[in-house]
């Protein structure tokens, strides 16, 4: 056993724990996600280890928390439905790097993997979590690295500096070897010196500098990830070291699963052995008693809409029948697509797509296990609306995978990486309230899904979704002969569920969730329905005993000419058999913008269909008759708009990204030059649409940004004529110029795109978000970003006369602005005070009527 000596425990106490349980079938799991250092603090005897290395003020320190204080919390954690814990590593860490000038609070820059980091307590409290999780018939999830260490070396000039038939050249320790951890403490990955003959010849690392292209699969499985010192996994000793690590941990704590970090910078064929072979973790975690240890993998990726590639590279580390790797992945792919569709308001056809890939490609996608938060990128909330939110979550509860819900989300918190505690970071009081909106939500999906295995076990069948926009989403479930509808509208508006196919023969919804009165389908098994904003249905199919009458009357739309892309106002006519009748004509199932066809003695109709939108649009017309609810067939076409009706455009000089006070300078790493400069700005306005394209000096994606671009957040305000709004920037520790007031705000980085209205923002919160954000397009050639507007989504009448004040920084993978201090630093802005105004560029504009 290779548990540091210093934290062996008691055997007489040990032999009380219960440490070894069977396997659970993992697909009926719930998942708690937590980070240890920032969920409760049990002992605050262990904060504070004299290294500067703990300042709960400060998102970079340690802030507190450790596993006496999830060993207090398992109640709350229990009554919300979960049914296992998965904590951020708990091995001993690599307290503060200098170079970096961040701490590794997280867990994932271990300097000793078999040791328990002595923030978060001992050996014994470790073995404790497990028995009385085990106790309460819970599991525990161990959250492992295998790909890397901490910061401890580096190349000066980066890839510019490496050569790859001298790795020794520009070579350099990161830390002082009089520094309180100058190396990893645990043989063999003490190893740390590449111009240490002895450290050269065991071929622990490999002497490589960050990846700079993470297209590059070379770089992918051997280059450092932003400076962690990069483990050689193909060394024999690496692999079988691993082996025994982490299979001790299965035997001496009684660890239930892994989850594996950093996986996609790791050959196959070391999670193969590492898995695997005959002294593997199955067949140590065999000799336990479990005979179905789940190891499930991160591979950050995502695919574009209606592309699953992300899906085949994520699948691909479940190996082969043959040469079998995981056994299961966390669903990022799927995530991307929860948040666009239900925080962004993309078309909800992208979700259907997706949720169809998660179904297709892993080999069991009922061990997927399914996620919206987590600790390494922006809340939802961050971006989408509570409502938005709810059905996200209702989502992973009602889909085949395992639910994961990361700490805080009962709470809506809107930091990524914000305390639980009184005391720890960003926390004037504890968030352990069970009385919470979101907490009892999740708490009713939790039991739903727990108590009825057709959420678990059944098949799963998409029925309907909008290509055109936010609107209707809805899936079956079925199982033993039961069959569950789960329905959404994501849009802000009441739609028209169309005729949709759900069963063979009529049938009466009973409610398991959400409201149903009033609905039920016919006597062929279609529903036609008003469904209300945001909403969320889930309902069992019954056998309707009463015989339900058809719709007799009909209605029709001409579609005999064909249209495949109209780019001018269109005659549309039809008829139906209710003359001198008022009909609605319903554009993407909106009925608050239907308008309104009266038909003629004879029940023909016609109108004429504006086109004016700037740039392309996809549109889907019926015609309804309310009282008789029958519905005509689907018209669908696609519009094109070239050329705007207005067109402005703005300079800005080249290199003015200063500041307010031209007194900063941005960080230091190399992608950070020019990437905030604007040089022009463009507005263009069609319709309802507003197109807003940024011209900026340097335009990068080499971090792999879901939106195109990286490097530069977007803070973006407009001032709209005939609205009051504030003065006060969130978040950036300013005020907009001159007398201009904002009502509605875009704030969008490489990773995040949300939308808000003025009320309710203050300083330090942005206000009520909207749940839709602008589409983007980004040409890096040109180096334009352009941002597309409709005034719909927002309440706006008018852009015209409208003032936008549009400003850059840089904003974190987690979703917090970076930070401003005196001298810049690798990734903080220089030249100010933390309290001064964090904006490098900015442009002030004015659409004129």
């Amino acid at each position: 056993m290779s548990i540091n000596p210093k934290n062996k425990s008691n055997a007489s106490t040990e032999s009380k724990l219960l440490l070894h349980v069977p396997s659970p079938e993992w697909q009926d799991q719930i998942i708690y996600f937590l980070m240890a250092d920032r969920f409760a603090d049990g002992n605050p005897n262990n904060n504070d280890l004299g290294a500067n290395e703990y300042n709960p003020s400060k998102e970079s320190h340690y802030s507190g928390g450790d596993l006496q204080g999830v060993i207090n919390q398992l109640d709350y954690i229990k009554n919300l439905g979960a049914t296992a814990v998965w904590t951020t590593p708990i091995v001993a860490n690599q307290w503060w790097t200098n170079e970096a000038n961040y701490g590794g609070y997280h867990g994932y820059w271990a300097i000793d993997f078999s040791d328990v980091d002595k923030h978060l307590g001992t050996i014994d409290t470790y073995k404790t979590l497990s028995d009385q999780l085990h106790r309460r018939g819970m599991y525990l999830i161990q959250d492992i690295v295998v790909n890397h260490t901490g910061n401890f070396f580096n190349y000066h000039n980066g890839v510019d500096g490496y050569d790859p038939n001298d790795t020794a050249k520009n070579f350099f320790l990161m830390e002082k070897p009089t520094s309180l951890q100058p190396a990893p403490t645990q043989a063999p990955f003490d190893l740390i010196n590449r111009n240490n003959t002895v450290h050269v010849n065991a071929n622990i690392y490999n002497w490589t500098p960050s990846i700079k292209d993470y297209n590059d699969t070379s770089q992918q499985f051997t280059y450092q990830l932003a400076t962690l010192a990069d483990i050689n996994t193909k060394n024999p000793v690496v692999i079988n070291r691993f082996k025994q690590i982490y299979g001790d941990w299965i035997k001496s704590v009684g660890v239930d699963a892994f989850r594996i970090d950093t996986v996609r910078y790791v050959e196959h064929e070391f999670f193969h052995k590492f898995m695997h072979d005959s002294d593997g973790i199955h067949a140590v975690a065999k000799s336990t008693g479990r005979d179905k240890f789940l190891a499930f993998g991160e591979v950050f990726d995502t695919s574009k809409a209606y592309q699953n590639d992300a899906e085949y590279r994520v699948a691909s580390y479940l190996g082969t029948e043959e040469k079998p790797e995981l056994n299961s992945l966390i669903s990022f792919p799927l995530h991307h697509e929860l948040k666009t569709v239900f925080a962004q308001g993309f078309p909800t056809e992208q979700l259907s797509y997706r949720i169809k890939q998660h179904m297709e490609i892993y080999s069991n996608p009922y061990v997927i296990p399914t996620f919206i938060d987590n600790h390494d990128m922006a809340r939802f909330l961050a971006s989408g609306d509570v409502a938005g939110f709810k059905q996200a979550l209702a989502t992973i509860f009602t889909i085949p995978g395992i639910p994961v819900i990361y700490q805080g989300s009962a709470q809506a918190m809107i930091e990524s990486r914000q305390a639980m505690f009184k005391g720890g970071y960003m926390a004037d009081k504890d968030y352990f309230d069970q009385e919470t909106e979101l907490y009892k939500f999740i708490a009713e999906l939790s039991h739903l899904r727990i108590r009825d295995k057709l959420f678990t076990r059944g098949s799963l069948e998409m029925i309907a979704a909008n290509k055109n926009g936010p609107g209707l989403l809805a899936y079956k479930r079925e199982y033993q002969g039961r069959t569950v509808l789960v329905m959404f509208n994501t849009s802000g508006h009441d739609i028209l569920v169309n005729g949709m196919k759900v069963s063979s023969q009529s049938a009466s919804l009973r409610t398991l969730f959400g409201d149903v009165s009033g609905m039920s389908l016919d006597a062929s098994g279609y529903l036609t329905t008003r469904f209300p904003s945001r909403s969320i249905v889930i309902a069992e199919l019954e056998s309707n005993d009463v015989n339900v009458a058809s719709v007799s009357g009909k209605i029709a739309i001409n579609t005999s000419r064909p249209v495949q892309t109209v780019t001018q106002d269109i005659v549309i006519t039809g008829r139906s058999s209710y003359p001198n009748s008022k009909l609605l004509l319903i554009k993407n199932t909106y009925l608050e913008t239907a308008r309104e066809i009266t038909t003629d003695g004879t029940g023909n109709w016609q109108i004429t269909y504006p086109v004016s939108n700037l740039g392309q649009e996809q549109v889907s017309l019926v015609v309804y008759h309310p009282e008789s609810n029958t519905i005509s067939n689907e018209f669908t076409f696609d519009t094109f708009v070239e050329t705007p009706d207005r067109s402005f455009t703005f300079s800005d000089p080249i290199g003015d990204d200063v500041g307010l006070n031209s007194n900063l300078s941005a960080p230091t790493h190399s992608q950070s030059i020019g990437q905030q400069d604007i040089i022009a700005a463009k507005t263009e306005l069609g319709g309802e649409v507003l197109k807003l394209t940024l011209t900026m000096k340097q335009l990068t994606n080499d971090w792999l940004p879901t939106n195109g671009f990286d490097n530069v957040a977007f803070s973006l305000f407009f001032d709209l004529p005939g609205k009051e709004g504030i003065k006060t920037l969130p978040m950036l520790n300013a005020e907009m110029p001159f007398d201009w007031t904002w009502d509605l705000g875009h704030v969008i980085y490489g990773w995040g795109n949300t939308t808000f209205s003025a009320q309710n923002a203050n300083a330090h919160h942005q206000g009520k978000k909207f749940g839709i954000a602008p589409r983007v397009t980004v040409d890096k050639s040109l180096k334009t970003i352009s941002f597309s507007y409709r005034a719909s989504d927002f309440g706006v009448t008018s852009w015209l006369n409208s003032h936008v004040y549009i400003t850059t920084w840089d904003i974190t993978g987690e979703g917090a602005y970076r930070e401003l201090t005196p001298t810049p630093e690798l990734w903080s802005f220089g030249g100010g005070k933390h309290n001064d105004a964090k904006i490098i560029d900015y442009l002030e504009i004015t659409i004129k009527g």
